[in-house]
């Protein structure tokens, strides 16, 4: 859940205070502009790299493989990632 503020006067005003709640609380906050380009999100740098580490996985497919792992009921993992041991 986000909370938003709507003035980003307000915001600047309240930095400090935005900094602390986003790391304790874990939860980022959206600054309002006029218009979205105006706009912001403060979270906290532990969230942020957690999320850009979530999306690197995504974007070289570690998560699709770890989730048909995850799925796989057959009893055996291949840990060899396709390699065939006998050729090298």
């Amino acid at each position: 859940m986000m909370k938003i503020m709507t003035n980003p006067s307000q915001a600047r005003k309240d930095l400090y205070d935005i900094i602390k709640y986003v790391n304790e609380k874990s939860t980022p906050i959206e600054i309002n502009g006029c218009t979205e380009e105006d706009s912001a999100v403060i979270m906290s740098a532990k969230d942020y790299k957690s999320f850009q580490e979530t999306l690197h996985l995504l974007n070289d497919g570690t998560l699709d493989k770890v989730h048909k792992v995850m799925k796989d009921d057959s009893g055996e993992t291949d840990i060899t990632n396709g390699i065939d041991w006998d050729k090298i």
